[in-house]
């Protein structure tokens, strides 16, 4: 596919250019024709001014000659107006510019004393923009040197690095398009990896936060575990205490008036000790808050670690892509690295509170599990030592009913078992498993939905990321194939030139090549162009190594040899044959005109000079200066 035929249009010309006080012209009306328009006249006599209204009629807003654009008005006037009528008259039934239907079409400029410009087209009022459409529409670039050469314009060609040469070509035979989707891909490319690392960073971040939850649900399904122990350990020790009674009974006469003092004594150590158990916990709890408060704090500092370093790496990222940044952007440097230094500051402050909090809280639960095994086998002695203290009389009947009491509790539980273990060794399993289950106080109850959701995050993380990975790779194969696309046109277009740039060169006794430099690396790619005369080694056209004759001979041999791949219908050139000797100046005219009979294309020639042995211009243009006024005069 080639972007240059989306652009064609019907080719036009210019009819004539007006000029009202402008520069050193009062009024003046300059016909042209299709084909090659010969501007000639002695210096100083207004030839460039014509150039230049050309121009600044199209939309250049400033010029060599010219800082601003009211000193060109005319001295003593306060506005001043430049015209250019183009052709429009119908070509394969269709018209330039399709939207007129008109044979002709006026752009004029106005330019006032006091600095106000505007636009007119067909003497409506239009914007800069609309100027710049309607060119465009047209094939004009009046910004592409290659398109309006003012005068020194073949030394600047000359002069300027091979990329900006070569973007200058690009655009004057309508291939800047690849250029631009290059850049478009690129810039697409770079969006993809920067999501793609983004992406990566979240997949990290969930690998990190999945693991902490599947940590805390294998905790979960212990604790699940536990808990279905206790159960079992309830279960036994109630039947073992129905076991236990049962043998109780036959022994309870006996053991009252030897428990009636240790009651006491329980009582007195049980209340000592509930009140132990109770300031330990509140102090276990205080602890436990200060741990969650810790552990927000540690998890608010590494997220704002984290955010900071991925934002660090895109920011460097984005700069080892060449790519240019905003100057806020760079600023953020220092503040991501002063927001990872702060936060890994704390981070290590929190840790080493974590370490001595845990290690407070670890004595206190031991403490507290003490506090409460001790509370538990006082309480339940208490309960045995009471029943066994009762009437005496009613003590072995009230045993008996507690007996019957007991095995409707431990049926509550399950069904019967028999146990050989004592109650003391069940109960020293459920303190066991209660501290077990103490322990795990802190696992959330929804451990399993956030694992499982997180899993999920996680997953579909995963596939974004697979997705990320092809976007980006996609991007970079778009990319890749557009700079071979662009690539091949440049080459097939220096291929012809090429040719044609030697034949030319062979005609002034020279020999040189038209050669891509870089061409795998956009930015750094450009024209090269070689030279050699009269038998000498071809080498790099610059503006030190020739002479400007030289110079100037072999930028127009190129400009030549390029004229039938430039789409503008209208090239300017001013005074190409400045450091010329007149053989080659006679040669590169004649070339000019062969150049004619293949084109339809409307150049326009300023020279100082009257060409010799030319006679097949077909419209000559003589510009003199009467008393401080340009005048014009068509010569054939």
């Amino acid at each position: 596919m080639n972007l240059r035929d989306d652009k064609v249009s019907e080719p036009t010309h210019i009819q004539e250019i007006i000029l009202e006080n402008f520069m050193s012209y009062d009024y003046a009306r300059i016909p042209f024709k299709p084909g090659l328009n010969l501007i000639s006249g002695p210096n100083g006599a207004g030839k460039s001014s014509i150039l230049l209204a050309l121009s600044v009629a199209l939309g250049q807003s400033h010029t060599e000659r010219s800082r601003k654009l009211s000193d060109l008005i005319r001295r003593g006037e306060e506005m001043a107006r430049v015209s250019v009528v183009f052709d429009n008259s119908p070509k394969n039934g269709k018209r330039p510019i399709g939207e007129v239907d008109s044979d002709s079409y006026v752009l004029s400029r106005y330019l006032k004393e006091d600095g106000n410009y505007w636009h007119e087209a067909n003497y409506e009022t239009v914007t800069k923009q609309e100027v710049k459409r309607l060119l465009s529409q047209l094939s004009i670039n009046p910004d592409n040197l290659l398109i309006v050469m003012h005068q020194g314009m073949i030394d600047v060609f000359g002069a300027i690095d091979s990329q900006e040469r070569l973007e200058t070509v690009e655009e004057a035979v309508g291939l800047s398009e690849y250029r631009d989707r290059i850049l478009e891909a690129r810039k697409n490319l770079s969006h993809k990896l920067s999501e793609e690392e983004s992406i990566n960073s979240m997949l990290e971040e969930a690998r990190e936060t999945l693991k902490h939850w599947e940590e805390e649900y294998e905790r979960y399904q212990k604790k699940q575990n536990l808990q279905d122990k206790k159960e079992r350990l309830q279960r036994e020790y109630a039947w073992s205490k129905w076991w236990r009674q049962k043998e109780k009974v036959e022994n309870l006469e006996k053991k009252v008036r030897d428990e009636e003092e240790n009651l006491k004594e329980i009582n007195t150590d049980l209340e000592k000790t509930s009140q132990k158990q109770e300031e330990t916990k509140n102090e276990l709890e205080e602890l436990e808050y200060e741990l969650d408060d810790l552990y927000r704090d540690l998890t608010h500092q590494e997220k704002n670690k984290t955010e900071a370093s991925s934002k660090l790496e895109i920011l460097k990222k984005l700069e080892e892509s060449d790519i240019e940044l905003p100057e806020e952007l760079l600023d953020n440097f220092s503040d991501f690295e002063d927001i990872i230094e702060e936060s890994e500051g704390e981070i290590s402050e929190i840790k080493s509170s974590l370490v001595d909090k845990k290690q407070k809280r670890n004595k206190k639960r031991e403490k507290y599990t003490d506090h409460r095994v001790r509370n538990a086998v006082l309480s339940f002695r208490r309960e045995l030592l009471e029943e066994k203290l009762s009437d005496l009389e009613r003590e072995l009947e009230q045993a008996k009913n507690e007996l019957k009491e007991l095995e409707v509790e431990a049926e509550k539980k399950g069904s019967k078992v028999q146990t050989d273990r004592n109650s003391r060794e069940i109960l020293e399993d459920i303190r066991v498993t209660n501290a077990q289950l103490s322990n795990m106080d802190d696992v959330p109850e929804d451990a399993e939905k956030m694992y499982k959701d997180h899993k999920e995050l996680m997953e579909e993380l995963e596939e974004k990321a697979e997705e990320a990975e092809k976007n980006r790779k996609k991007a970079l194969q778009d990319l890749e194939t557009r700079k071979e696309r662009w690539r091949n046109e440049i080459q097939q277009l220096l291929k012809k030139v090429r040719q044609t740039y030697r034949k030319i060169l062979e005609r002034v006794n020279a020999i040189g090549d038209v050669r891509m430099i870089n061409p795998d690396d956009i930015d750094e790619a450009g024209l090269e162009l070689t030279v050699g005369f009269r038998g000498a080694e071809p080498q790099t056209l610059d503006a030190y190594t020739q002479s400007g004759g030289e110079r100037s001979t072999s930028i127009m041999c190129f400009l030549l040899a390029l004229q039938q791949h430039i789409q503008s219908p209208i090239r300017a050139l001013d005074e190409f044959e400045l450091h010329m000797d007149p053989r080659n100046r006679q040669m590169m005219m004649r070339e000019l005109l062969n150049l004619m009979e293949e084109s339809d294309s409307q150049y326009i020639i300023i020279t100082p000079g009257r060409l010799v042995e030319i006679e097949e211009v077909p419209n000559v243009i003589a510009v003199q200066n009467a008393a401080g006024s340009s005048e014009v005069k068509v010569a054939t």
